[in-house]
């Protein structure tokens, strides 16, 4: 049991700072199309950076590659909820791949896109969001459902995860000496 706690435990602060991280960069976008009109200019790019580092990200995130894989395993009760999971990763995929042919096109053309550009950026942080609030009910589908055997595979796995990223950040050399 201490083993599951763990695991969900673990996966909410990983679903909190997911959403912290895409709040700072929902902040981000939104501030920079609201001063559009003052500022008279826009870093699309570091935009599209920003929300291609995150789509990475979530992808990389433990319930992607180990919790989700675990519940198409062991449950139907989620399949409708991954089923939309997958299509809103899809969508929100190919919103960034159509907003960085836009981007493309309006640096190649010096096309005024500029409310084009804003319109699909929100538009991804709306998937972005969705998805999000979509897995905290995914998480809760997990921890009711679940067999204990299931949960400590994946702790083993969470635990070998951070004991990696805690043996790479010792190995990396100290910046401020």
């Amino acid at each position: 049991m201490l083993t599951a706690t763990y695991s969900i435990i673990a996966l909410k602060i990983e679903q909190n700072r997911a959403r912290w991280t895409f709040s700072s960069i929902q902040q981000f976008i939104f501030n920079g199309i609201r001063n559009i009109k003052t500022a008279g200019g826009i870093d699309f790019d570091a935009m599209l950076n920003r929300l291609d580092q995150f789509e990475r990200y979530c992808h990389q995130r433990k319930m992607e590659v180990f919790v989700i894989p675990a519940l198409r395993k062991f449950t139907r009760e989620a399949d409708a909820l991954l089923d939309e999971l997958d299509r809103l990763s899809e969508a929100g995929l190919a919103l960034l791949q159509s907003l960085q042919e836009k981007l493309q096109h309006a640096l190649r053309s010096g096309a005024a896109m500029v409310d084009e550009i804003c319109a699909s950026l929100e538009q991804c942080c709306t998937h972005f969001y969705r998805r999000l609030a979509r897995e905290d009910e995914l998480v809760q589908i997990a921890e009711r459902v679940m067999p204990t055997e299931a949960w400590f595979g994946i702790a083993e796995n969470f635990l070998s995860v951070d004991g990696r990223a805690l043996q790479q950040r010792e190995m990396e050399p100290d910046e401020e000496a």
